[in-house]
């Protein structure tokens, strides 16, 4: 406390007595501290507000994704189902029936079955390149890309401290 003084009397100008100016200017470096301290305080307020805002969008996209999922499981079911029932009634009744013409024009046993199932070959292509579709949709991509946005924008806050 002394040395404060000391400094304070040596700064001052010759011919003004020791702290006639310094309560002002005091109470100046004291209010401007106070405005930095609060000011910050009102952006660490902020930071943490927009924060909590990203990671309830991040749950909102995972709700979202989980919801897609779930269709998407639901249309690769009704897929699989159509696959394997669908195939089996309708389309062998359409084979059947395209086998005998094909039979009936050619005479040829061995070019009716060829052409049939390469038909066949290519509808269950098209059925698998379907599936894979619908089953490539399912999963939490956006929901992983904001948490890792988030992590390492929280693991760059710490390692600046």
């Amino acid at each position: 406390m002394q040395c404060k003084e000391a400094a304070q009397a040596t700064a001052q100008a010759p011919g003004t007595a020791p702290g006639a100016a310094q309560p002002d200017a005091d109470k100046t470096v004291l209010q401007s501290a106070v405005n930095q301290i609060s000011e910050m305080a009102a952006l660490s307020w902020s930071v943490s507000e927009r924060y909590a805002e990203q990671i309830k969008l991040s749950g909102q996209t995972a709700k979202a994704e989980l919801k897609l999922t779930g269709r998407s499981l639901t249309v690769a079911a009704g897929l699989i189902v159509c696959l394997g029932a669908g195939m089996v009634l309708m389309w062998f009744s359409l084979l059947l029936a395209l086998g005998y013409v094909i039979f009936h024009f050619s005479g040829s046993v061995l070019l009716s079955s060829a052409v049939l199932m390469v038909l066949q070959l290519a509808v269950l292509y098209w059925c698998w390149r379907s599936l894979d579709y619908v089953l490539s949709q399912v999963g939490f991509g956006e929901t992983w890309r904001q948490l890792k946005r988030l992590l390492l924008k929280a693991e760059g806050a710490s390692d600046a401290d």
